[in-house]
């Protein structure tokens, strides 16, 4: 990589600028993150954040289900970054399917939705704080209930306190 004058990352630097990851204040990235804090602090806290979350599921994750820790990562950065393209959460509607963690369909739905009604707004901030943060709050409502609930073999933070996986014997034999 050192030899390859960066090249190996391609066309990633230029896509971060022309998407305004590269400055907060520039479109509707990081939209919930700048409703609370001054825009040059975003870019920080969201690797703050993601590094923080894929720590915690490289320590307490299920390895028999990595979808789990893939979904929570993921839509955590979806969430903090607030992509306006609804193409983008594909990947999200994938992870959900293994996990089933339905709640997390509505971060799929903000892009669309921020795409759709930004056309009526002078602005892509209003909408993708608007849509992102309903997202978000269903995710952490979601989550409060289902703690609360008991998890259904899960614990609060959605990764499995069974042995199983979609079926397959625990080692236990249970």
């Amino acid at each position: 990589m050192l030899l390859s004058d960066g090249s190996v990352f391609g066309y990633l630097g230029g896509y971060v600028e022309e998407e305004g990851y590269d400055d907060p204040a520039a479109g509707p990235r990081y939209a919930l993150l700048r409703l609370v804090m001054p825009d040059s602090w975003a870019l920080p806290v969201v690797l703050g954040v993601l590094a923080v979350l894929s720590l915690y599921v490289i320590w307490r994750g299920d390895p028999r289900r990595p979808w789990s820790g893939a979904l929570l990562v993921t839509g955590w950065a979806f969430l903090l970054l607030t992509p306006g393209y609804p193409w983008y959460a594909l990947l999200l509607v994938a992870l959900v399917s293994l996990d089933s963690r339905w709640e997390w369909l509505g971060v799929a739905l903000a892009g669309p939705a921020v795409y759709v009604l930004g056309r009526e707004f002078e602005s892509l901030q209003p909408p993708a704080a608007i849509a992102y943060g309903l997202a978000g709050l269903l995710v952490l409502v979601t989550a409060l209930v289902r703690g609360r609930r008991g998890a259904g073999g899960r614990r609060a933070d959605g990764f499995s306190t069974r042995g199983d996986v979609r079926g397959s014997p625990s080692p236990s034999g249970t």
